[in-house]
């Protein structure tokens, strides 16, 4: 199965493409890297299949968190909100 990270996933524009992606690509996992800040809610992701779709909560600027996952996948969407 192929993996992509969706930074920003939880968003509404990210979660709107999660949905399109798990929907119509089954061969795709996504993992959701959010910060679920004033934009990002959970939420948005529910109903998704909990095999296909993973979230990750933290901050992209974390590398040991986000290290493991791009070692994981092969590509990477950033849809994320401001840069403080």
């Amino acid at each position: 199965m192929k993996n992509i990270i969706v930074t920003g996933g939880a968003g509404f524009i990210g979660s709107n493409f999660v949905h399109y992606v798990v929907n119509n690509h089954p061969e795709v996992h996504v993992t959701v890297l959010d910060k679920l800040t004033y934009a990002g809610n959970k939420e948005n992701l529910a109903g998704l299949p909990s095999d296909r779709v993973e979230l990750v909560v933290g901050d992209v600027a974390d590398a040991e968190l986000v290290d493991p996952s791009s070692k994981r996948s092969g590509r990477s969407c950033s849809l994320r909100g401001r840069i403080p």
